[in-house]
């Protein structure tokens, strides 16, 4: 089974050298680049291939899927790391024919209390709901993924609208072993905005309210 890693980046090619640093060689690596300006492809050079879009986490996430030749797409963030063993058990969980994909535990490098109380929010969800974060490394059958067509044009939540499409191709396996992802909105926005943001904004998005809607309120801390 062939696991392909698509990652998408704006502006962020400092964190996406350390995160190709951190990668087991001998995978297939795209980097799906949605216009940066601080060349990401010198990063990635004779370390994955890149392609282009238009900027947005979904668009370019389908633009990667779209070059890769993998049995099992991983979609990872470039501030987010693998736990040891993470295609093994990838791999383990996608043996089952009954597994449309998943995701791992969350945990963030930093934050504190609040920030575990986050990862503990996030993990009950994923656990309860099969619902993940884009920061939990979701991963997919390539044969589902282009059965759902892909990742929904949405500027917010299109890691929800996935699972959750994807939950009528099967199962959602919830891996226990954590990735470590970036606590910086947390540092830049502090904790009460996250809190506002993280939840308020969920919570809007489960009652129904579009995502374009609440994208404004999200922004950008690259």
């Amino acid at each position: 089974m062939k696991i392909s890693i698509v990652i998408p980046v704006l502006n962020d090619a400092d964190r996406l050298g350390v995160l190709l640093d951190a990668l087991e060689g001998g995978r297939e690596v795209v980097v799906a680049d949605g216009g940066s300006r601080d060349d990401p492809a010198a990063r990635a050079a004779g370390r994955a291939r890149m392609v282009t879009s238009a900027p947005g986490r979904a668009r370019q996430m389908n633009a990667g899927a779209a070059a890769c030749g993998g049995d099992v797409l991983l979609f990872l963030h470039s501030d987010t790391r693998l736990p040891p063993g993470a295609f093994e058990r990838i791999g383990e969980a996608m043996r089952d024919p009954g597994v449309a994909g998943g995701g791992f535990r969350h945990r963030f490098d930093g934050g504190g209390l609040f920030g575990r109380f986050i990862s503990l929010s996030a993990n009950a969800r994923a656990r309860g709901w099969g619902l993940f974060f884009g920061d939990q490394a979701i991963f997919v059958r390539r044969e589902a993924f282009e059965r759902l067509g892909g990742y929904g044009d949405l500027p917010l939540f299109e890691d929800w609208d996935l699972c959750r499409r994807m939950r009528r191709q099967g199962r959602m396996a919830f891996i226990p072993e954590p990735v470590t992802t970036s606590a910086r909105r947390i540092e830049v926005w502090g904790k009460w905005r996250c809190f506002c943001v993280w939840w308020g904004l969920g919570i809007l998005y489960a009652l129904g309210v579009p995502a374009d809607s609440l994208a404004r309120h999200y922004a950008d801390v690259r």
